[in-house]
């Protein structure tokens, strides 16, 4: 009997069979065991390598002609990072082949993704001493794009994957390039980011770059810690209005061009100066105009970025001063980088290598809590996570010497297992 994985396919999506294989171009045999869910433009599926134990992810990717140069340009940036060195925090893609006019992509088995784990948790949400190591690999990986001037444009939990949370402990990867373009390719029509993760300067139709991916890791951090999305739109009205109530007007420069600036801003002409500003279209205007429903989906309604650091305080921190204290200012350090990722501005808004160098990433604001259990903790993550990244630097280095020396590649491969 024939076992159809997946029930809600497209018809350019290819129909996968359990047990069924695919056979790539090296003559490698992977069968089918388990549908893991839909990307951009393809399902993923886990598949065992025949003749081996060895489990893979393979991306099957939807054959509808209109979305060929996307598919392409998927396939050509995994290859790009295929080739980088782990430390760079990209998933790891191993041969590409086409199956029954369908493009095949696999990659290495990943556990699980960051959004299923703290869905997983009671609480929701994340400690700090967590959220940080996710963020310094994140801030790795978004480096490196930006050096090849290229945008993520995708950036959400659901596309962050932990590798093995039991072994290695918030070791994490990208995933999922689907929506990833160039930068000299980005253009205002171009459909990036999750709603819940979209700059303004995208919702407003106004150019963009690799900024846009710093405001979807700022939105990322806030919801890691809160337990909830920091602006759960469910319209595209509803996102900017969250924005706009929360942090303000975009920057002019980005209302005044925004090609889609009227959709949900009015002008309000001032004759005395001969000039206009903005003002953002009630919820009763813009359901009038469009009859789209604006809803309230948000859990935590801020006046101000800073409030974050006023949610969830940890309980169990009221027995002990020092502890509160190293806590409270570990929280204004936290909230001072998320405010520095979502500057409105995308000009201004803070790269990845000096979000790399903020305090709350080096912890040099903690120097005089340094006995702290909460200190403490922190530091050992982050020394573990730098040793991780150090081991992978040098198993590069060793298969470089190798190739270049016409000796086994089995001498860097060692050094990574």
């Amino acid at each position: 009997m024939k076992v159809v994985l997946s029930s809600s396919i497209s018809e350019t999506d290819y129909e996968l069979v359990k047990n069924e294989v695919l056979t790539s171009a090296t003559g490698n045999q992977y069968e089918v065991l388990e549908f893991l869910g839909k990307g951009t433009y393809g399902q993923v599926v886990r598949c065992q390598q025949k003749g081996t134990t060895r489990n893979v992810a393979i991306k099957v990717l939807e054959n509808d002609p209109r979305n060929s140069k996307k598919r392409d340009n998927e396939v050509s940036i995994i290859q790009q990072l295929s080739v980088e060195n782990p430390a760079y925090n990209f998933v790891q893609a191993f041969e590409f082949f086409e199956h029954k006019q369908h493009k095949c992509i696999v990659f290495e088995m990943l556990r699980q993704s960051l959004f299923d784990y703290v869905v997983e948790r009671e609480s929701h949400c994340l400690p700090l001493k967590h959220i940080r190591p996710i963020v310094q690999q994140l801030l790795t990986a978004l480096d490196k794009l930006k050096t090849l001037g290229l945008i993520h444009a995708d950036l959400k939990p659901a596309n962050i994957m932990l590798v093995d949370p039991i072994r290695q402990p918030f070791r994490i990867k990208v995933i999922d390039f689907g929506l990833s373009i160039s930068v000299s390719e980005a253009a205002i029509d171009s459909c990036v980011q999750s709603r819940f993760y979209r700059a303004p300067e995208v919702l407003l139709g106004f150019p963009f770059n690799e900024a846009i991916d710093m405001w979807s890791l700022g939105c990322l951090m806030a919801e890691l810690f809160l337990g909830w999305p920091l602006y759960p739109g469910r319209s595209e009205y509803d996102q900017i209005r969250y924005i706009v109530e929360t942090q303000g007007l975009p920057a002019s420069n980005v209302l005044n061009s925004g090609a889609r600036t009227r959709q949900f801003f009015v002008p309000v002409r001032t004759p005395l100066l001969k000039s206009h500003f903005w003002r953002l279209k009630s919820r009763h205007e813009f359901e009038a105009e469009t009859r789209i429903r604006s809803c309230e989906n948000r859990i935590y309604i801020f006046d101000s970025l800073r409030d974050l650091a006023k949610v969830n305080p940890p309980m169990n921190l009221e027995l002990d001063n020092t502890e509160a204290l190293a806590e409270k200012a570990d929280r204004r350090q936290f909230t001072d980088l998320v405010e520095r990722m979502l500057s409105l501005d995308p000009d201004t808004r803070i790269t990845p290598k000096d979000a790399a160098n903020h305090n709350f990433m080096k912890l040099k604001h903690l120097d005089r809590y340094d006995f702290c259990r909460h200190v403490r903790h922190s530091v050992e993550i982050m020394e573990e996570l730098s040793d991780r990244a150090m081991h992978f630097r040098a198993a590069a280095q060793a298969a470089a010497y190798a190739s270049m020396y016409q000796q086994p590649i089995a001498v860097a491969t060692a050094m990574l297992n």
